[in-house]
């Protein structure tokens, strides 16, 4: 458990109380008594600042997210070209995920409804609609929440898919499915990060250099 310097100001102090709660219990077994004690402040000034566990778990992700979402597409809109720029993306991924793994397998698996069989479908135009692998439904407003966590996993995807379709147009990749294929290797790199407990092989730049090669020339011995 961290401390947490009480000089800070009250909406600082929660969230760091709420990225210390929820790294900790995961989303479902955190409670806001637990943070509010940690962050030394009331429920109240919790309410007051994020309304409610919800808001302000998304407040305390979305947070993380956004300057590596910056970084993402400063990436995308650079003059590198394909190779140099998944380099990049996959550096920063590598890294962003190492330093967020607790709060990001929560988003990843207790919030964005995977538990209970929601998943998204991938559309043409490369938006997500929420579907249930055993036909349940939700209300509106779960349906809205669940699809703004999906939401910020999609922001990150796409910046892969827009270096991924430049490639195609240029004629360095193979056309076609350019979402498919970001989708693919932006979750396998994400679930091998998320799932991996041993000692660390690699540094990130050279696992990074490593998964391009893989991913632009394949495995067979050349």
């Amino acid at each position: 458990m961290r401390e947490i310097d009480k000089a800070l100001p009250k909406d600082q102090r929660i969230l760091l109380a709420a990225e210390d709660v929820f790294s900790r219990r995961g989303y479902v077994q955190a409670t806001l008594d637990e943070i509010i004690a940690l962050a030394d402040t009331g429920k109240g000034t919790v309410y007051k600042y994020f309304g409610n566990k919800d808001n302000l778990f998304y407040t305390l992700v979305a947070g993380k997210i956004e300057p590596f979402m910056q970084a993402l597409q400063k990436i995308v809109e650079s003059q590198a070209d394909t190779k140099e720029k998944i380099r990049r993306y996959m550096l920063e991924l590598l890294t962003f995920l190492r330093e967020n793994k607790d709060l990001y397998r929560i988003l990843w698996y207790e919030v964005s409804g995977n538990q209970r069989g929601f998943h998204p479908v991938i559309l043409n135009d490369g938006s997500w609609e929420m579907s249930s692998l055993y036909g349940d439904t939700l209300s509106e407003e779960e349906y809205n929440r669940i699809l703004r966590y999906r939401n910020l996993i999609r922001d990150q995807v796409q910046c892969l898919v827009a270096i991924i379709s430049e490639s195609m147009e240029q004629g360095f990749m193979k056309y076609g499915q350019p979402t498919v294929t970001a989708h693919h290797l932006f979750g396998g790199v994400a679930m091998s990060v998320l799932h991996y407990v041993g000692d660390q092989e690699f540094t990130d730049a050279e696992l990074a250099d490593l998964i391009v090669d893989r991913f632009l020339y394949g495995h067979a011995v050349r």
